[in-house]
């Protein structure tokens, strides 16, 4: 038997949820270290749920993929990279130790020094070590829940990877790219480089509440889309759309954390438009 987490992977792994172990009821923060930002919990707590726990506190996580709806034991299991992998690595650089249910009901705990190549063989092994169910893994300090953003307009592919090599010391660095575009403008982008906002930076109506931006109004995709709604000519028009309105918010701003990592997240149900 295999575990799942919440289902939310691209691939094969979020299917086929009536012949694997649903972990999501092992939801519980177990303890954490203020001194050094280490967190225990159980593989079915979500990334979402750290970040409400602990972002008022002045904490998040160092590493997360697109979507906060993903868990612990997931994110492990896949190794999930961020907009950051390029600086800090992925999940499993913070991950101090897994505890995995093996084979005849033992309980292992695996770590960089005890059991190695169990843990290294874990992170990214899609659960085929054993069924994780609990896990350290460290946070990052925060002073503020908001992001600087640096958004800047590529003409085509080769301009958006030369913006990407020429900022490696951005913490963030994330491009959506138009692969539909055509002729010189293939591959049009536009990049965002992000670095957490210091106090100082904040406008005055946001400084009395550093760590709790306002929350964004979420849409919901309420059914699944028919299959033909995704095609060349819908995509082309919602890119040149995108595109256009890049263009206009290009430059440095403050957006806050939840739009910047997580711009699907404000579609609930967004996977349902593949159909």
């Amino acid at each position: 038997m295999i575990a799942r987490g919440s289902g939310r992977a691209y691939g094969d792994s979020a299917i086929g949820s009536a012949v694997t172990l649903d972990m999501r009821r092992m939801n519980r923060m177990i303890s954490f270290d203020p001194e050094t930002g280490v967190l225990v919990a159980e593989a079915g707590v979500t990334l979402a749920e750290i970040i409400e726990t602990f972002l008022p506190r002045g904490w998040f996580p160092y590493v997360t993929p697109g979507t906060k709806y993903v868990t612990i034991g997931g994110a492990i299991a896949a190794d999930v990279h961020g907009k950051n992998h390029h600086k800090e690595g992925s999940f499993g650089a913070f991950v101090d130790w897994v505890e995995l249910l093996g084979e005849g009901n033992e309980i292992v705990r695996a770590s960089r020094g005890e059991n190695s190549t169990v843990f290294s063989w874990t992170l990214g092994g899609m659960g085929l070590t054993g069924v994780i169910l609990r896990a350290a893994l460290r946070l990052r300090p925060v002073r503020t829940g908001w992001i600087r953003q640096k958004m800047s307009v590529a003409r085509n592919l080769d301009a958006a990877l030369e913006s990407l090599s020429g900022h490696q010391d951005a913490t963030y660095s994330v491009a959506w790219i138009d692969c539909l575009a055509r002729h010189d403008e293939l591959g049009r982008s536009l990049v965002m480089l992000g670095e957490h906002a210091e106090l100082a930076e904040l406008p005055s109506g946001e400084s009395g509440r550093p760590l709790t931006p306002p929350e964004r109004r979420k849409k919901r995709v309420p059914f699944h889309m028919p299959t033909a709604t995704l095609n060349r000519h819908t995509v082309k028009l919602f890119n040149a759309l995108y595109w256009r309105n890049g263009n206009r918010r290009a430059g440095t701003q403050l957006v806050d954390w939840d739009s910047y990592f997580y711009p699907l997240d404000a579609i609930l149900g967004w996977n349902r438009i593949y159909g």
